[in-house]
Formats: C-alpha cells, sequence, structure tokens
C-alpha cells in the first residue's frame, strides 16, 4: 500500500509515475487491491479500473496538467464508468438497452455486480465515449485543415489535433456527468449495482 511503498505520501506514489497517466494507473491498482475493478465476462477478464482512473483524471484536473499533475498521455485513459454517465449518453440516443433491462432499471431493480447486464452497460459507456472523442477529433482535425470532416484523415492528424486541443475521454466524462447530476430529477433512474468500484 501507500505506506509500505511510498512512505505514506500520495505524491510519493504519483511521482513514482514519472509523468505518465497509464503508469499511475497500474501503480494505484498494484498498491490498492480495493481498486481493481474488473469483471469476468464470457470467460474474459474485463478491466474498467473507474476508481483508479478518477483518481489519476482528478489529480490531472485539480494541478491544471502541470507540476505533479501533469501526465503526457492523460488521452489514454477512459470514461471513468459508473452509474450517471450511461443515463446521459441513453438521453442522447448513444445508447439503447434492451426492452428487458430497460424495465429492469425503470423498476429499480438490482443488477448483479459483474453480470453480463452490468458489465455490457459499463463496457457500452465507455465504447460510446470513445466514440464520442474520435469524432469530434476528426471534426477538429478536419476544421484545422479548413475542410468537410472526413474519416479519410490520417491517423496521426487526428492524434494531434486531440492533443493540441487537449481533447480527452476525461473531458467528455466529466462534462456528460454534470449534465447528468443536473439532470437527475427529471432523468430516468440510473441502474443499481451494489459495488464498491463506483
Amino acid at each position: 500500500g501507500l505506506l509500505e511503498r511510498y512512505e505514506g505520501r500520495a505524491s510519493n506514489l504519483i511521482a513514482a509515475a514519472g509523468g505518465s497517466a497509464v503508469e499511475l494507473v497500474g501503480l494505484v491498482l498494484d498498491a490498492f487491491p480495493g481498486f481493481r475493478d474488473y469483471a469476468i465476462y464470457e470467460g474474459r477478464r474485463v478491466w474498467l479500473c473507474k476508481r483508479a482512473q478518477i483518481f489519476v483524471g482528478d489529480v490531472w484536473g485539480a494541478f491544471r496538467g502541470q507540476g505533479l499533475g501533469r501526465f503526457d498521455d492523460i488521452g489514454q485513459l477512459t470514461t471513468f464508468a459508473d452509474y450517471r454517465v450511461p443515463v446521459v449518453l441513453r438521453q442522447l440516443g448513444i445508447l439503447k438497452y434492451s426492452q428487458h433491462l430497460t424495465e429492469q432499471i425503470q423498476s429499480r431493480q438490482q443488477l448483479q455486480a459483474g453480470s453480463g447486464a452490468e458489465v455490457e452497460l459499463r463496457a457500452c459507456t465507455i465504447v460510446a465515449v470513445e466514440a464520442i472523442l474520435r469524432g469530434m477529433q476528426r471534426r477538429l482535425a478536419a476544421r484545422a485543415k479548413r475542410g468537410p470532416a472526413s474519416k479519410q484523415l490520417d491517423a496521426a492528424a487526428v492524434a494531434q489535433a486531440a492533443s493540441d486541443l487537449e481533447i480527452s475521454s476525461v473531458l467528455i466524462d466529466w462534462w456528460l456527468w454534470e449534465q447528468g447530476e443536473k439532470e437527475r430529477d427529471r432523468a430516468p433512474p440510473h441502474h443499481r449495482t451494489l459495488s464498491t468500484f463506483y
């Protein structure tokens, strides 16, 4: 844990990552077993890492990407898959639930942690936010080239545009989460899962 490996200081843990968000997620997962957010889905281990990634995202945000919060690869983190963002994605028409899942959520039935439905919901949230990110990157890269958005842009141009404008899944997550919080009294219910991971 923190005490044994990092002299009890979170700053030492963060510094040990050498400015890498991905490395810091790995160090957090290694030091804190309670952050090892994964499920076995159809025989495969699916890592979701919500709390480890949100820790890194919060450090980055608190330090505004500077000093201890400077991570050159912050764009490698995914959205922090939990319960609020899927509701917003559903309201936007990005996620669609099966009738059975809709009924379970509407009637506030608990989804078992690690169940197929719960893992699919969280994983689809990550995939959806990544698709939003890629779409934004293409549009911004095209705008930077002063041309129409096109799937023909090379990967390097898209990555450079995202880097220049600091667009990431972390920022998209924060915006979606804030929208969800603003609408929480009027929004449809979120899924319910008893879990220490979110």
